[in-house]
């Protein structure tokens, strides 16, 4: 498996995987709205150099995402990453309970742009990645 990280630090991880052929973006605990905005720059950099259509969200260390962060989320990466092509993001959800309120809150908006879908693991996010969605293969 071949892996090129694009972010790299105690609290975040974004690489390319060109095996699965997908981001892989491994949240590793909170972190602060400018880390935020570092990590949105690495994973739309990996999807311009890859033309990546496809994300797996490991949020499973994952803590609450502070309010200004959301809107930096739902007002900037997002629609920027589906601009880029991205159309499918498969995210584990959180251990936490109390991040889990706001991971599921940024579900809902990010539906608006990508298909998403929650998982209990890795194994099964990347399952979910690996089959063509229906709406592709319609369109073929």
């Amino acid at each position: 498996m071949s892996i090129e990280v694009y972010l790299e630090t105690s609290r975040v991880r974004v690489h390319w995987d060109s095996e699965a052929r997908w981001i892989y973006i491994e949240y590793r605990e909170w972190f602060a709205t400018a880390e935020v905005d570092t990590g949105m720059e690495a994973f739309l950099k990996a999807q311009r150099d890859h033309r990546a259509t496809k994300c797996l969200s490991d949020s499973r260390h994952r803590r609450v995402v502070q309010p200004d962060a959301q809107k930096l989320l739902m007002g900037s990466w997002v629609p920027q990453a589906a601009a880029l092509g991205l159309k499918r993001l498969a995210i584990v959800l959180p251990i936490s309970q109390v991040a889990l309120g706001t991971v599921e809150s940024l579900m809902c908006g990010y539906r608006e742009y990508v298909e998403t879908e929650a998982f209990a693991t890795v194994e099964e996010a990347a399952a979910w990645l690996s089959v063509e969605s229906a709406a592709v293969v319609a369109q073929a």
